[in-house]
């Protein structure tokens, strides 16, 4: 009968040796292996103390068995170490590794059973001690399992203890063995059922972490079920801080996503939710909110499977507009580079051939006349100067384009700045033969300043009145005007000719590089590089003002620009 229940243990105690075995396999958990270890040494533990039962009375059966109680209780001890996550102690195997070779010292040489078994038990006891040690200290664990698992181990460790020395004096002592036996299994049972508590809390505690961050993350996470029928199971509460909708409007309707995208995205939307494609993972389009703004979202999703078929979709969406917007700059940037130099190599070809062509007539002998070839070295010259400027504006285009642009800002009185411009170009529609006519409320700008690089405003203002020079025959006039703009706090600077105008088509381009409008400049005038009005534009937006243009045809055109006034708030 003894043997039957015996049996049944030893197959209790490899099961659950197993169970460990597997779980460490699965999760790599080391204390797992150790317990695993622990209760097979117990099994074949209770396997030799099966034959010394059954007649086989053999005291080496019973050593052998000593020797197996030693490694069940040692790797009991060292996954319990593990199990809380501390250092295992190199004392622990020294110890044993001392009474392993006593008690192999003691079978060689036929040390009375005594001998053995009272440094055994003592091992026992020590280890018992240890043990519950460990619990008290390091198991979190509420008072009442602590203290139960504490008295468990303690009866455990005392009872094979106590059997150790029993046994020498009394061997029939089989009913103290199967006490021993179901308290040996109740207490892996009640190892088993810690590791199933700790395991659920710390699932918990994860479940909740996610949670936490799931719920508190900017970008909303989702999971869209696609079998055995499509619906949203789980969407983060971030989706209507991106969005304006609610997770519950997103459960509620299955293809509720098509609420985001355009009709065009369509198409789109149903590889991401409905026919998953696993050749891609991620996807960008416009997101449309509840309130009908737009954003530009991107949808990073992975698709889950089992037996190799898509069961669900889980993904991210997160607000990509400032990569998008970059991305879209950076393509602007590409294009507007290679129509510039496009630009750049028309513009150039014409001056270089001009230079090219009088050059070699000279060299060739074609021009051998003196007065031809002054001529021709004065045309030479003057193409120079035109490449100079052009190269010149490029260059400057380019650093403003490009944030490289150096300005030198500093406090100015608006009527001494008028002052100023005035006096630096009066001549110059004088020697024109045109007749300026000025207009400065010299009382209000008094009073006023700006925040202004004086010599970038100066090219500016320069820019516009050679225009107004080309376009304008003597001996017609120029007005400048410099004013205030007191109800939106502006410094405003007018330049009006009375040239020939300016096209309706063509006002909307009249800032863009290169542009030049097809009204013939004075006779004498040359065309410029299409790049002054272009500078001129950048310079006041850098500036923070604006430039505008006003034109009829046929009566001339008005350049205005303007710039924030200084507020004083002291």
């Amino acid at each position: 009968m003894y043997s039957n229940l015996i049996i049944i243990f030893i197959i209790m105690t490899l099961l659950i040796a197993f169970i460990y075995f597997y779980l460490f396999a699965r999760g790599q958990q080391r204390f797992m292996q150790f317990w695993g270890i622990s209760w097979l040494a117990y099994s074949f533990s209770l396997l030799f103390l099966i034959l010394f039962i059954n007649g086989n009375v053999d005291y080496h059966l019973l050593e052998m068995r000593k020797i197996l109680d030693m490694g069940n209780l040692l790797f009991l001890l060292f996954g319990t170490y593990s199990f809380t996550h501390t250092n295992i102690p190199s004392y622990w195997a020294r110890f044993s590794l001392y009474m392993l070779i006593w008690v192999l010292l003691g079978i060689f040489y036929h040390f009375d059973l005594l001998s053995i078994y009272l440094p055994v038990s003592i091992y026992q006891l020590i280890i018992t001690l240890a043990l519950c040690w460990i619990i008290l200290k390091y198991w979190k664990l509420p008072v009442f399992e602590k203290s139960l698992s504490i008295c468990l181990f303690a009866l455990w460790g005392a009872g094979k203890s106590f059997i150790s020395i029993f046994e020498f004096y009394y061997h029939a002592v089989s009913t103290l063995y199967l006490g021993e036996i179901i308290l040996s299994n109740v207490l892996n049972l009640c190892i088993f059922a810690v590791y199933i508590k700790k395991t659920q809390e710390e699932v918990n505690v994860a479940q909740a972490l996610y949670k936490i961050l799931a719920e508190n993350a900017i970008d909303a996470i989702f999971y869209y079920k696609l079998k055995p029928q499509p619906s949203f199971t789980y969407v983060t509460p971030s989706i209507e801080t991106l969005t304006g909708y609610s997770p519950n409007e997103f459960y509620a309707y299955s293809k509720f996503y098509l609420n985001l995208a355009d009709k065009e995205d369509f198409n789109l939307m149903a590889e991401i939710f409905a026919e998953p494609n696993p050749a891609r993972h991620m996807y960008s389009f416009q997101v449309h909110r509840k309130d009908g703004s737009t954003f530009w979202g991107e949808i990073n999703r992975t698709i889950i499977y089992e037996k190799d078929i898509p069961i669900a979709t889980e993904g991210i969406l997160r607000d990509n507009t400032k990569l998008k917007d970059a991305e879209l700059k950076q393509i602007s940037l590409k294009h507007s580079r290679d129509l510039l130099l496009s630009y750049i190599s028309h513009e150039l070809k014409t001056p270089v051939t001009s230079i090219m062509g009088y050059v070699n007539a000279i060299n060739d002998g074609t021009l051998s006349n003196p007065n031809e070839i002054g001529s021709a070295l004065e045309i030479i010259s003057a193409k120079t100067v035109t490449l100079e400027h052009l190269i010149d504006d490029l260059l400057q285009l380019s650093k403003l384009e490009m944030h490289q642009f150096s300005f030198h800002f500093m406090l100015m009185n608006v009527d001494e700045l008028s002052r100023n411009l005035v006096k630096d170009h009066l001549l110059d529609i004088k020697t024109a033969g045109l007749k300026p006519v000025i207009s400065i409320n010299h009382a209000d700008l008094k009073g006023a300043n700006i925040i202004v690089d004086i010599q970038r405003i100066d090219q500016v203002f320069s820019n516009i009145i050679f225009n107004a020079i080309k376009y304008t025959k003597a001996p017609n006039k120029i007005t400048l005007k410099f004013e205030l703009d007191l109800r939106n706090n502006f410094y405003v600077v007018s330049i009006t000719d009375t040239g020939a105008g300016i096209p309706r088509e063509d006002i909307p381009f009249i800032f863009d590089r290169f542009y030049k409008t097809t009204i013939p400049v004075v006779a004498g005038k040359e065309y410029g590089s299409g790049l002054g009005l272009t500078l001129s534009k950048e310079i006041i937006e850098a500036h923070k003002g604006e430039i505008s243009v006003k034109s009829v045809l046929g009566r001339g055109s008005t350049f205005t620009f303007k710039i924030p006034l200084f507020q004083d708030d002291f």
